[in-house]
């Protein structure tokens, strides 16, 4: 019986190993960035196999598979400390508050749109990037009330992506970054305590969507590129940071995460989840903190609540590839 297991185990270590072999080498295949914003669920189910196979008797497989671990881990590990990094010397040795930004995918037939608009006012965030806006579409008014500065499409039924702020929006353009889908690219610039910025929007396409993701982070890459100065980019990317398509949008543009990656899908994992939505800056703003929302409100994402600050450091540029595949 015990051998059985063993076998077992063994077989289901095999399995979560050529995975992470296929998260580790750039394979051009559709859909990776999905397993790639996995590396680090999948690498703790091998962790966990691994103790059963030592505590089972076979602490020589148990050794192997902990070898793949590490080797997985460890680059995993070196992405986020390179884009720590990249954060961390644009933050400088000082910064200066600047503004509060809500990051909030609604779901588009979600029910809680008044509970969601009463949220957004009473949130105290000086921008508000919706995507999937539809189920607020009914309380346009109230948002603007407290917004009244506001870019993308009318928030109405078929509605994808919207900035709401308390500061004038003025060079707004909405676009798609692909044919999958409108609207869902904003940028406009605004100016918050006397600091001009650039303001970005994006809802990725899911990374299985074939050729698409890559096609929409040139795209993404591209419009960011145009625009001069501070930026401020946060959305729905379908896809973690430490992904090779999210990546290298990051180092292509210079662009640094917040200090944190908080798990905002699925909801029902909660802070084992994976980070999906998230928020980036490019030198001198800087991410200071950001969480999740405890609360998803019906939707089947969790909301970003960011504090970010000027920095007193500069970009760090690094080389990138010349496009994801």
């Amino acid at each position: 019986m015990l051998r059985e297991l063993r076998g077992a185990v063994t077989a289901l270590a095999l399995v979560a190993c050529g995975v992470l072999a296929a998260v580790s080498f750039d394979l051009g295949v559709p859909g990776q960035s999905l397993l790639q914003s996995l590396r680090f669920h999948i690498a703790a189910g091998l962790l966990g196999l691994v103790v059963l196979l030592i505590l089972g008797g076979a602490w020589r497989r148990g050794l192997l598979f902990l070898l793949v671990f590490g080797i997985s881990a460890a680059q995993g590990a070196a992405i986020v400390y390179r884009q720590q990094e990249a954060r961390i010397a644009a933050h400088g040795p000082a910064s200066k508050a600047l503004l509060k930004l809500l990051s909030f995918n609604l779901l588009s037939e979600n029910r809680n749109g008044e509970k969601i608009a009463d949220f957004v006012v009473g949130s105290g965030a000086d921008v508000v990037l919706l995507m999937e806006a539809a189920p607020v579409a009914s309380y346009r008014d109230k948002l603007l009330a407290a917004y009244p500065y506001f870019a993308g499409c009318d928030v109405h039924s078929d509605c994808g992506t919207v900035i709401l702020s308390r500061t004038p929006l003025e060079d707004v353009v909405v676009g798609a970054l692909s044919p999958v889908w409108r609207n869902r690219l904003i940028t406009a610039t605004t100016v918050i305590g006397g600091e001009r910025i650039n303001l970005v929007a994006a809802h990725m396409v899911k990374p299985y969507f074939d050729d698409f993701p890559a096609e929409e982070a040139y795209t993404l890459a591209e419009a960011i590129g145009r625009l001069k100065g501070p930026l401020l980019l946060a959305g729905d990317f379908n896809a973690a940071a430490w992904s090779d398509t999210i990546d290298w949008l990051a180092l292509r543009e210079n662009l640094a995460p917040g200090p944190a990656y908080p798990a905002t899908w699925p909801i029902r994992l909660g802070p084992l989840g994976v980070p999906i939505d998230n928020i980036f800056t490019r030198a001198p703003l800087v991410v200071e903190h950001v969480e999740a929302l405890s609360d998803a409100m019906g939707s089947n994402h969790r909301g970003l609540i960011a504090g970010v600050s000027i920095g007193t450091g500069g970009p760090v540029s690094l080389e990138s590839d010349p496009a994801p595949q």
